[in-house]
Protein backbone atom coordinates (compact mmCIF):
# COMPACT_ATOMS: atom_id res chain seq x y z
CA UNK A 1 0.00 0.00 0.00
CA UNK A 2 1.66 3.29 -1.32
CA UNK A 3 2.17 5.86 1.37
CA UNK A 4 -0.35 9.47 1.46
CA UNK A 5 1.14 11.73 -0.60
CA UNK A 6 0.44 14.49 2.46
CA UNK A 7 0.26 14.35 6.03
CA UNK A 8 -1.96 16.22 8.06
CA UNK A 9 -0.98 17.11 11.30
CA UNK A 10 -3.57 18.71 14.26
CA UNK A 11 -2.82 18.81 18.23
CA UNK A 12 -6.23 19.63 20.07
CA UNK A 13 -6.50 20.97 23.26
CA UNK A 14 -9.61 22.39 24.95
CA UNK A 15 -11.37 22.86 21.85
CA UNK A 16 -14.56 21.24 22.29
CA UNK A 17 -16.72 24.21 20.65
CA UNK A 18 -14.30 24.32 17.53
CA UNK A 19 -12.42 21.08 17.05
CA UNK A 20 -15.27 19.75 14.33
CA UNK A 21 -14.98 22.24 12.48
CA UNK A 22 -11.28 22.19 12.00
CA UNK A 23 -11.34 18.28 11.09
CA UNK A 24 -14.67 19.02 8.75
CA UNK A 25 -12.62 21.47 6.69
CA UNK A 26 -10.29 18.82 6.72
CA UNK A 27 -11.85 15.98 5.43
CA UNK A 28 -13.39 17.87 3.22
CA UNK A 29 -10.67 18.36 0.88
CA UNK A 30 -10.23 17.61 -2.58
CA UNK A 31 -7.92 15.80 -5.10
CA UNK A 32 -5.35 14.77 -2.94
CA UNK A 33 -4.45 11.78 -0.95
CA UNK A 34 -4.21 12.28 2.49
CA UNK A 35 -4.00 11.11 6.03
CA UNK A 36 -5.19 13.29 9.10
CA UNK A 37 -3.03 12.78 12.65
CA UNK A 38 -4.63 14.59 15.51
CA UNK A 39 -3.26 14.26 18.68
CA UNK A 40 -5.27 15.31 22.02
CA UNK A 41 -3.08 17.27 24.61
CA UNK A 42 -4.75 15.87 27.96
CA UNK A 43 -7.79 17.85 27.29
CA UNK A 44 -10.08 18.64 30.30
CA UNK A 45 -12.95 19.01 28.64
CA UNK A 46 -15.09 16.83 25.59
CA UNK A 47 -12.47 17.70 22.44
CA UNK A 48 -11.22 13.76 22.69
CA UNK A 49 -15.15 12.38 22.54
CA UNK A 50 -15.41 15.18 19.42
CA UNK A 51 -12.42 13.39 17.50
CA UNK A 52 -14.10 10.32 18.31
CA UNK A 53 -17.10 11.05 16.93
CA UNK A 54 -15.43 11.00 13.22
CA UNK A 55 -15.44 7.78 11.58
CA UNK A 56 -12.84 8.45 8.97
CA UNK A 57 -10.37 5.83 7.98
CA UNK A 58 -7.92 9.01 7.09
CA UNK A 59 -8.16 9.71 10.62
CA UNK A 60 -5.81 8.49 13.12
CA UNK A 61 -6.03 9.61 16.84
CA UNK A 62 -4.13 9.34 19.84
CA UNK A 63 -5.50 10.45 23.12
CA UNK A 64 -3.15 11.25 26.11
CA UNK A 65 -4.26 12.02 29.77
CA UNK A 66 -1.82 14.68 30.37
CA UNK A 67 -0.86 17.49 29.17
CA UNK A 68 2.41 17.94 28.17
CA UNK A 69 2.58 21.01 25.36
CA UNK A 70 1.40 21.35 21.68
CA UNK A 71 5.24 21.39 20.32
CA UNK A 72 5.68 17.73 21.70
CA UNK A 73 2.50 16.41 20.72
CA UNK A 74 3.12 18.23 17.30
CA UNK A 75 6.60 16.47 16.62
CA UNK A 76 5.31 13.31 17.87
CA UNK A 77 2.80 13.84 14.60
CA UNK A 78 5.63 14.90 12.33
CA UNK A 79 7.25 11.84 13.44
CA UNK A 80 4.47 9.38 13.05
CA UNK A 81 3.48 10.97 9.36
CA UNK A 82 4.26 8.76 6.35
CA UNK A 83 3.42 11.36 3.79
CA UNK A 84 6.07 13.41 1.48
CA UNK A 85 4.30 16.89 2.18
CA UNK A 86 3.24 18.10 6.03
CA UNK A 87 0.31 20.61 7.04
CA UNK A 88 -0.89 21.76 10.05
CA UNK A 89 -3.91 22.94 11.57
CA UNK A 90 -4.87 24.43 14.42
CA UNK A 91 -7.91 22.73 16.46
CA UNK A 92 -9.78 26.22 16.53
CA UNK A 93 -9.46 27.34 13.10
CA UNK A 94 -10.84 25.83 9.78
CA UNK A 95 -9.84 26.11 6.31
CA UNK A 96 -11.21 27.84 3.78
CA UNK A 97 -11.88 25.87 1.04
CA UNK A 98 -11.89 22.15 -0.35
CA UNK A 99 -8.82 22.90 -2.59
CA UNK A 100 -6.42 24.00 -0.07
CA UNK A 101 -4.31 20.86 0.04
CA UNK A 102 -4.34 20.63 -3.93
CA UNK A 103 -3.87 24.11 -4.55
CA UNK A 104 -0.77 24.20 -2.24
CA UNK A 105 0.60 20.66 -3.68
CA UNK A 106 0.61 22.03 -7.27
CA UNK A 107 2.98 25.06 -6.59
CA UNK A 108 5.28 22.74 -4.83
CA UNK A 109 5.19 20.20 -7.61
CA UNK A 110 5.68 23.32 -10.03
CA UNK A 111 8.50 24.42 -7.84
CA UNK A 112 10.87 21.40 -6.63
CA UNK A 113 13.29 24.00 -5.24
CA UNK A 114 10.81 25.42 -2.47
CA UNK A 115 10.53 24.36 0.96
CA UNK A 116 7.12 25.06 2.04
CA UNK A 117 4.58 26.95 0.63
CA UNK A 118 2.13 29.54 3.11
CA UNK A 119 -1.15 31.86 2.26
CA UNK A 120 -3.31 34.91 3.96
CA UNK A 121 -5.79 34.82 6.64
CA UNK A 122 -9.43 35.19 7.18
CA UNK A 123 -9.97 36.29 10.71
CA UNK A 124 -13.08 34.91 12.27
CA UNK A 125 -14.76 35.45 15.57
CA UNK A 126 -16.27 32.64 18.16
CA UNK A 127 -19.24 32.24 15.92
CA UNK A 128 -16.82 31.51 12.66
CA UNK A 129 -18.62 35.12 11.42
CA UNK A 130 -15.75 37.06 9.60
CA UNK A 131 -13.81 40.12 11.26
CA UNK A 132 -12.40 42.63 8.95
CA UNK A 133 -8.68 43.39 8.84
CA UNK A 134 -9.18 47.01 9.48
CA UNK A 135 -10.60 46.30 13.09
CA UNK A 136 -7.70 44.16 14.26
CA UNK A 137 -3.49 45.96 14.64
CA UNK A 138 -1.95 43.09 13.18
CA UNK A 139 -5.10 42.60 10.38
CA UNK A 140 -2.25 42.48 7.68
CA UNK A 141 0.55 40.89 9.53
CA UNK A 142 0.00 37.71 7.11
CA UNK A 143 -0.13 39.43 3.81
CA UNK A 144 3.28 39.44 2.79
CA UNK A 145 5.07 39.50 -0.50
CA UNK A 146 7.50 37.17 -1.78
CA UNK A 147 11.20 37.21 -1.15
CA UNK A 148 14.31 36.04 -1.06
CA UNK A 149 16.04 33.96 1.30
CA UNK A 150 18.36 36.96 2.36
CA UNK A 151 15.27 38.88 2.28
CA UNK A 152 13.03 37.09 4.53
CA UNK A 153 15.91 36.69 7.12
CA UNK A 154 16.21 40.24 7.32
CA UNK A 155 12.49 40.83 7.89
CA UNK A 156 12.20 38.49 10.10
CA UNK A 157 15.13 40.00 12.13
CA UNK A 158 13.24 43.88 11.87
CA UNK A 159 9.73 42.63 11.99
CA UNK A 160 9.58 39.73 13.53
CA UNK A 161 6.92 36.55 12.68
CA UNK A 162 4.37 37.25 9.77
CA UNK A 163 3.87 33.82 8.25
CA UNK A 164 0.54 32.25 8.83
CA UNK A 165 1.66 28.51 10.43
CA UNK A 166 -1.87 26.52 9.91
CA UNK A 167 -1.41 27.78 5.71
CA UNK A 168 1.47 26.25 5.94
CA UNK A 169 2.22 22.61 3.36
CA UNK A 170 6.04 22.03 3.60
CA UNK A 171 8.36 18.55 2.52
CA UNK A 172 8.43 16.78 5.31
CA UNK A 173 12.60 17.03 4.37
CA UNK A 174 12.44 20.22 5.92
CA UNK A 175 11.34 18.72 8.95
CA UNK A 176 14.15 16.08 9.06
CA UNK A 177 17.06 18.51 8.52
CA UNK A 178 16.05 21.38 10.86
CA UNK A 179 14.46 19.31 13.42
CA UNK A 180 11.11 20.13 15.22
CA UNK A 181 9.33 22.63 17.15
CA UNK A 182 10.86 23.85 20.50
CA UNK A 183 8.43 23.35 23.22
CA UNK A 184 10.64 25.61 25.26
CA UNK A 185 8.80 28.33 23.29
CA UNK A 186 4.83 29.21 23.98
CA UNK A 187 4.34 32.31 21.39
CA UNK A 188 6.99 31.41 18.75
CA UNK A 189 7.70 27.88 17.81
CA UNK A 190 6.87 28.84 14.78
CA UNK A 191 8.85 32.12 14.10
CA UNK A 192 12.09 30.20 15.23
CA UNK A 193 11.46 27.37 12.86
CA UNK A 194 10.57 29.63 9.64
CA UNK A 195 14.19 31.57 10.70
CA UNK A 196 15.81 28.23 10.46
CA UNK A 197 13.52 27.22 7.19
CA UNK A 198 15.01 30.26 5.51
CA UNK A 199 18.46 29.49 6.00
CA UNK A 200 18.51 27.06 3.91
CA UNK A 201 15.17 26.73 1.63
CA UNK A 202 13.26 29.97 -0.31
CA UNK A 203 9.89 29.65 0.67
CA UNK A 204 6.40 31.11 -1.33
CA UNK A 205 3.68 33.35 0.07
CA UNK A 206 0.20 32.59 -1.78
CA UNK A 207 -2.36 35.50 -2.25
CA UNK A 208 -5.04 33.64 -1.53
CA UNK A 209 -6.80 33.50 2.26
CA UNK A 210 -6.36 29.79 2.93
CA UNK A 211 -7.25 29.54 7.01
CA UNK A 212 -10.22 30.79 8.93
CA UNK A 213 -8.38 32.43 11.71
CA UNK A 214 -10.37 32.45 14.90
CA UNK A 215 -9.49 35.59 17.25
CA UNK A 216 -11.04 34.68 21.02
CA UNK A 217 -9.36 37.54 22.96
CA UNK A 218 -8.07 36.19 25.87
CA UNK A 219 -7.76 32.76 24.53
CA UNK A 220 -6.01 32.51 22.04
CA UNK A 221 -1.96 31.88 22.65
CA UNK A 222 -1.62 34.60 20.00
CA UNK A 223 -3.81 36.62 22.26
CA UNK A 224 -2.36 40.31 23.26
CA UNK A 225 -2.12 39.87 27.09
CA UNK A 226 0.34 41.56 28.97
CA UNK A 227 2.11 37.46 29.97
CA UNK A 228 2.03 36.82 25.90
CA UNK A 229 3.37 39.89 24.99
CA UNK A 230 6.23 40.06 27.99
CA UNK A 231 7.09 36.04 26.67
CA UNK A 232 6.62 36.89 23.41
CA UNK A 233 9.93 39.35 23.99
CA UNK A 234 11.64 37.39 26.35
CA UNK A 235 11.44 34.14 23.87
CA UNK A 236 12.84 36.83 20.93
CA UNK A 237 15.82 37.00 22.65
CA UNK A 238 16.66 32.92 22.91
CA UNK A 239 15.35 32.72 19.40
CA UNK A 240 18.21 35.86 18.92
CA UNK A 241 20.50 33.48 20.23
CA UNK A 242 21.10 31.68 17.10
CA UNK A 243 19.46 34.43 14.67
CA UNK A 244 22.55 34.25 12.37
CA UNK A 245 23.99 31.29 12.90
CA UNK A 246 25.13 29.01 10.03
CA UNK A 247 24.17 31.86 8.01
CA UNK A 248 26.93 32.05 4.99
CA UNK A 249 28.29 35.13 3.85
CA UNK A 250 26.40 34.99 0.52
CA UNK A 251 23.05 34.83 2.14
CA UNK A 252 24.18 37.39 4.55
CA UNK A 253 25.45 39.71 1.59
CA UNK A 254 22.25 39.13 -0.18
CA UNK A 255 19.98 40.22 2.84
CA UNK A 256 21.95 43.15 4.58
CA UNK A 257 24.17 44.61 2.23
CA UNK A 258 23.95 48.22 3.93
CA UNK A 259 23.94 47.41 6.65
CA UNK A 260 27.61 45.50 6.58
CA UNK A 261 30.29 47.21 8.14
CA UNK A 262 33.36 45.27 5.34
CA UNK A 263 30.90 44.48 2.62
CA UNK A 264 33.14 42.06 1.45
CA UNK A 265 33.58 39.65 4.25
CA UNK A 266 37.24 38.44 3.40
CA UNK A 267 37.50 36.02 6.18
CA UNK A 268 35.51 34.11 8.36
CA UNK A 269 36.69 36.02 11.55
CA UNK A 270 35.18 39.05 9.71
CA UNK A 271 31.67 37.01 9.22
CA UNK A 272 31.73 36.32 12.96
CA UNK A 273 31.65 40.02 13.37
CA UNK A 274 29.11 41.37 10.95
CA UNK A 275 26.97 39.03 12.18
CA UNK A 276 27.24 39.97 16.42
CA UNK A 277 27.14 43.52 14.99
CA UNK A 278 23.84 43.39 12.75
CA UNK A 279 22.30 42.60 16.39
CA UNK A 280 23.15 45.91 17.44
CA UNK A 281 20.84 47.57 14.84
CA UNK A 282 18.61 49.59 16.40
CA UNK A 283 15.04 47.52 15.97
CA UNK A 284 12.13 49.12 17.04
CA UNK A 285 10.10 45.85 16.91
CA UNK A 286 11.89 43.32 18.95
CA UNK A 287 13.07 46.44 21.60
CA UNK A 288 16.38 45.47 22.88
CA UNK A 289 16.47 41.51 23.12
CA UNK A 290 18.58 41.32 20.21
CA UNK A 291 21.22 43.77 21.53
CA UNK A 292 21.30 41.99 24.76
CA UNK A 293 22.46 39.28 22.80
CA UNK A 294 25.05 41.14 20.82
CA UNK A 295 26.67 42.15 24.03
CA UNK A 296 27.12 38.99 24.96
CA UNK A 297 28.43 37.11 21.73
CA UNK A 298 30.54 40.17 21.40
CA UNK A 299 31.97 39.88 24.82
CA UNK A 300 32.64 36.30 23.44
CA UNK A 301 34.53 37.71 20.30
CA UNK A 302 36.75 40.01 22.56
CA UNK A 303 37.78 37.07 24.69
CA UNK A 304 39.23 35.81 21.05
CA UNK A 305 42.65 36.90 20.18
CA UNK A 306 42.18 36.73 16.43
CA UNK A 307 38.26 38.40 16.87
CA UNK A 308 40.14 40.92 18.94
CA UNK A 309 42.36 42.08 16.09
CA UNK A 310 40.37 42.43 13.41
CA UNK A 311 37.73 43.77 15.66
CA UNK A 312 40.39 46.73 16.45
CA UNK A 313 41.63 46.95 13.11
CA UNK A 314 38.69 46.54 10.61
CA UNK A 315 36.27 47.84 13.17
CA UNK A 316 37.69 50.50 15.31
CA UNK A 317 35.84 48.32 18.15
CA UNK A 318 37.64 47.17 21.42
CA UNK A 319 37.45 47.14 25.10
CA UNK A 320 36.30 51.34 25.88
CA UNK A 321 33.64 50.59 22.70
CA UNK A 322 32.03 48.00 24.14
CA UNK A 323 32.02 49.09 27.96
CA UNK A 324 30.39 51.95 26.23
CA UNK A 325 27.76 50.16 24.65
CA UNK A 326 27.15 48.23 28.22
CA UNK A 327 26.72 52.01 29.71
CA UNK A 328 23.90 52.43 27.01
CA UNK A 329 21.46 49.19 27.14
CA UNK A 330 19.48 49.36 30.28
CA UNK A 331 18.00 46.46 31.09
CA UNK A 332 18.43 44.86 33.94
CA UNK A 333 18.14 47.99 36.08
CA UNK A 334 15.70 47.34 38.84
CA UNK A 335 12.69 49.72 38.02
CA UNK A 336 12.60 51.49 40.84
CA UNK A 337 15.84 52.22 41.05
CA UNK A 338 15.16 53.61 37.54
CA UNK A 339 12.82 55.78 38.61
CA UNK A 340 14.75 56.97 41.30
CA UNK A 341 17.34 57.76 39.28
CA UNK A 342 14.58 59.69 36.70
CA UNK A 343 13.62 61.77 39.53
CA UNK A 344 16.85 62.74 40.95
CA UNK A 345 17.58 64.35 37.35
CA UNK A 346 14.30 65.90 37.49
CA UNK A 347 15.40 68.14 40.85
CA UNK A 348 18.68 68.78 39.98
CA UNK A 349 17.45 70.62 36.53
CA UNK A 350 14.43 71.86 38.43
CA UNK A 351 16.99 73.28 40.93
CA UNK A 352 19.68 74.69 38.60
CA UNK A 353 17.17 76.22 36.16
CA UNK A 354 15.76 78.17 39.71
CA UNK A 355 19.38 79.44 40.60
CA UNK A 356 19.52 80.40 37.00
CA UNK A 357 16.53 83.11 37.95
CA UNK A 358 17.26 86.68 37.94
CA UNK A 359 15.90 87.47 40.93
CA UNK A 360 17.53 84.80 43.22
Amino acid sequence: MRPPVISVVMATFNHSAYVAQAITSVLQQRGVDFEFLIADDGSSDSTPAVVESFDDARIRFFSHGVNRGACIVTNELIEQAKGEFIALINSDDYWCDEGKLAYQLDILRQNPGLGATFGRARFVDRQGSEIKKSRLSFGSVFDQENRTQGEWLRFFLEHGNCICHPTMLIRRKCYEELGGYSNNLRQLPDFDMWVRLVKRYPIHISERALINFRVVPGENVSSQTVTNSIRTMNEHYLIADTFFEGVTDQLLKAGFPDMLRCSDIPTSTHLDIEKVLLLFVPNRAMGKAYKMIGIVKLGHLLASSAHREVLADAYGIDGNWYQAEMGKLDVLRPKYLAMISEKTIGVRRALKRFLKRDDY
